[in-house]
């Protein structure tokens, strides 16, 4: 046997050890290591790209947290601007179909679940209107009275 078969033999059996061998609770797995190494070191490009992507994302999140916010107060803005205007239009004589009476209760109903969830939301302008309309539909109701 020739200096070249033995360091060959000895070099697959240090390859087959480095393969089988797993301590515990210390687990040793060069190849693992090594082709961790390997695959950061090909697809380091694309690993930096997915963190910029990852960042990007969490800010978008964040404006989209911000738009979703901006949307449910120009919802609830909306909805009280129609109530005030119906309250308005009651308080002139106008009379209403009952249609138009379901729609604003149910602009009442989303302005009033908004404003319990959002206490610092500025809501007192719009309660003794709010309070008026239900009044005159259940007066509507009880006389049968909608235009």
């Amino acid at each position: 046997m020739g200096l070249q078969e033995i360091v060959m033999l000895a070099g697959g059996a240090v390859a087959l050890l480095a393969t089988i061998i797993e301590v515990t609770p210390i687990k040793i797995n060069p190849w693992k290591w090594l082709a961790k190494q390997v695959g950061h070191a090909i697809n380091g490009e694309v690993i930096a790209k997915v963190d910029k992507l990852d960042k990007n994302f969490e800010s978008l999140q964040t404006d989209v947290k911000s738009l979703r916010t901006d949307f449910e107060v120009e919802s609830a803005t909306t909805c009280r601007t129609r109530i005030m205007r119906f309250g308005d239009e009651i308080r002139h004589g106008t009379r209403h179909s009952k249609e138009h009476f379901d729609q604003i209760l149910l602009d009442i109903s989303e302005y009033e679940q908004y404003c319990s969830g959002h206490p610092k939301f500025k809501n007192n302008v719009a309660v003794a209107t709010i309070d008026k309309i239900k009044r005159t539909y259940q007066d509507c109701l009880d006389k049968d009275s909608f235009l």
